[in-house]
């Protein structure tokens, strides 16, 4: 790294027991589901960590890797490095990373309770006593001293293989509720042997696995990964973690790992976009003064400034990186250089959480390579002729930028003043503003493009047929639902979205908002944040509001609006009509007025297919994406115009494949 990088501390040497790190960024540790269905290093995952490496992080954390399968699985497909047939597969891992200037380092894991039968060949669980997690729901067995003594010895053999491996650490995972943060947690730790009731005997069987794991690791150093705090009831929290940390490290740990959270508290450990940046470094530097070994914190770091603040006030000794580099894996090398507006930035979207959930490999919606980098990309044409893009929104943009770097000359339309009014109207909820840093972060790219941008210009099929292109991209994006409903076209109604977007103004009095999903939820916070008295009506009966929003992120945001003193909720209803300063609404066989000086309508939002529809007829080849397509989220339009650009780019001759993305 460049020694005149202005974050001296963020890229200052640092140690970890006997091993050198050459900076204090460290790749944390990601579920991908990029490994080999048996649990060895597939090309794609091999890919993906060279990629980090490359970027210039002074250590890669590799994911979760399986110490007892089955009954230790927590997904499929997961690495595994419980079978000495799987040094030769991490060995290729091992070695990419060091090539590419990094350290490698592997995690140890079990799963424990936070499993399903369908990841553990049809069998129960196990766990420190017979309680089901919340999430997982099945009933795990408990765990027999001799058991316990049986996964001690296969946690030391793992970390055997890892170095043997060629893998300079490794790292035990005992937060987030799995297997051994299980026995330290009174919540899931309800055993009456040595094993179980004080803390101290709740730390016996994760003591003896952190020992194990030194003496299979030798010289190595061992990181231990802890939850400061777990954010459930009689959970561990900081008090206990305080006592644990210099046991941990009395045990063999060479550095701890700080964290937080449980599979029941998703949120504290894959924070949903309203978690303030840094929030858990404070538990970082609580530990740090108990113990002699390092201390990596983690947690929403995703601007330079702030990992360098954590490391030069004595938060912690290495940052730990992780959507971050996803979203880029060259953020460290573009922070080193002194370039923070090249990083493209992680806005805690969930995208990639999302895409887990559903079982699909890791991704990110703002970086189409991201575990796809194997995959042919775009290519740069010897001769590319002119494109029209129709919309200005992130997927627009995004398409824009990559014909313009494969060749095209390309002229933009949007029918807005302003670039990008979906990423404003995202943005506008209360602790949202990180979707501007994206905004922000598309104005300079395309600020720095070839392209000719049309603001303020609603665009017909004439329009682009006068410019001949030879090929079109449509991200018109969606429209408002309408309903015939008496009074719907008064003046005091608007679009909810409309007014996140700042196209139409809030005005003043009781608001009304129709339509309890995402943006209707967001609209009525947004409007009761600015002080006014929101009634949020939901058609659907119960409180299945925003039931298409981000899991992680969805829970925070009902939690807000049912605490909300401005918000009340009306569910199972039906507008019936709108009148100057109220509306009717039918509950079955009910009506109900309530006051209302200001109407948002939230109804539901419907792909605008009608340009794509002409310009096909047109001749004009053509590539509707995003909302144009089919409503669906932020990163789904942005990955629609990467393919529809390889698409269109990938067989021409005479053409080079792009290197590195200019989105």
């Amino acid at each position: 790294m460049e020694s005149n990088s202005p974050y001296p501390h963020l890229f200052s040497p640092g140690r970890i027991g006997t091993l050198d790190l050459p900076n204090r960024i460290v790749m944390a540790p990601m579920e991908s589901n990029l490994a080999g269905p048996d649990g060895t290093v597939s090309d794609d995952i091999l890919a993906y960590y060279r990629a980090r490496a490359q970027g210039g992080v002074g250590m890669v954390i590799v994911e979760y890797a399986c110490v007892d399968r089955p009954l230790g699985l927590g997904g499929a497909p997961q690495l595994a490095i419980d079978d000495d047939g799987l040094i030769a597969s991490h060995a290729r891992l091992a070695s990419a990373i060091k090539a590419a200037g990094a350290r490698a380092c592997l995690q140890l894991f079990h799963a424990g309770r936070q499993t399903l039968r369908k990841y553990t060949d049809g069998r129960q669980s196990v766990a420190a006593s017979a309680i089901a997690c919340k999430v997982y729901r099945e009933e795990p067995r408990e765990l027999a001293p001799d058991e316990i003594d049986l996964i001690v010895a296969r946690f030391g053999a793992a970390a055997r293989r890892a170095i043997a491996a060629g893998y300079d650490a490794v790292e035990i995972h005992a937060a987030h509720g799995y297997l051994l943060g299980g026995f330290l947690s009174a919540a899931s730790n309800r055993r009456t042997d040595l094993y179980g009731g004080s803390l101290e005997n709740r730390l016996r069987f994760p003591s003896a696995v952190i020992a194990a794991v030194k003496a299979g690791a030798g010289h190595a150093p061992v990181i231990v990964r802890f939850s400061a705090e777990e954010f459930v009831e009689g959970g561990t929290d900081l008090d206990e973690a305080r006592w644990l940390a210099p046991r941990f490290v009395e045990a063999g740990a060479d550095a701890l790992h700080v964290s937080t959270g449980t599979a029941e508290r998703m949120d504290c450990n894959v924070d949903p976009v309203s978690s303030p940046q840094a929030w858990r470094v404070p538990l970082a530097a609580a530990i740090r003064p108990l113990v002699s070994v390092p201390v990596i914190t983690v947690g929403v770091l995703r601007e330079p400034q702030v990992a360098e603040r954590a490391v030069a006030d004595g938060s912690a000794d290495f940052v730990a990186l992780g959507r971050a580099l996803l979203a880029d894996p060259e953020w460290p090398a573009k922070a080193a250089r002194g370039a923070p507006d090249e990083i493209r930035p992680c806005t805690s979207c969930n995208w990639c959480v999302d895409q887990l959930l559903q079982g699909q490999r890791i991704g990110c919606a703002e970086n189409p390579l991201a575990g796809r980098e194997t995959e042919k990309r775009p290519r740069r044409l010897e001769s590319a002729g002119r494109a029209a893009v129709i919309g200005g929104g992130p997927g627009g943009i995004a398409a824009g930028l990559l014909l313009d770097a494969a060749g095209y000359r390309v002229t933009m339309f949007e029918r807005d003043r302003r670039l990008a009014p979906g990423l404003l109207a995202s943005a506008a909820p209360p602790d949202k503003d990180k979707f501007r840093w994206y905004r922000d972060y598309l104005l300079r790219r395309l600020a720095s493009s070839g392209i000719e941008v049309r603001l303020g210009h609603h665009a017909v099929p004439e329009d682009v047929a006068a410019l001949q292109p030879d090929v079109a991209i449509v991200a018109t994006g969606a429209v408002d639902r309408r309903l015939d409903v008496p009074g719907i076209g008064a003046p005091h109604v608007a679009h909810a979205y409309d007014v996140l977007a700042g196209i139409q103004p809030l005005g003043d009095g009781p608001v009304v908002v129709y339509g309890a999903g995402e943006t209707g939820c967001e609209a009525a916070e947004y409007a009761a944040e600015a002080g006014a008295e929101v009634t949020l009506v939901a058609r659907s009966p119960g409180r299945r509001l925003a039931r298409r929003a981000q899991y992680v992120y969805r829970r925070r945001l009902l939690e807000r609006l049912e605490a909300h003193s401005r918000i009340t909720i009306e569910t199972g209803c039906e507008l019936v009509s709108v009148a100057a300063d109220h509306v009717v609404l039918r509950r079955e066989a009910n009506l109900l007025s309530l006051p209302a000086r200001r109407v948002l309508m939230a109804a539901g939002r419907l792909p605008d297919t009608g340009m794509a529809e002409e310009l096909e007829g047109c001749g004009i080849r053509t590539f509707a994406i995003g909302d144009g397509r089919e409503v669906r989220r932020i990163g789904d339009a942005v990955h629609d115009a990467y393919r529809a650009v390889a698409m269109l780019t990938r067989d021409i001759p005479d053409s080079q494949e792009m290197t590195r993305l200019p989105i």
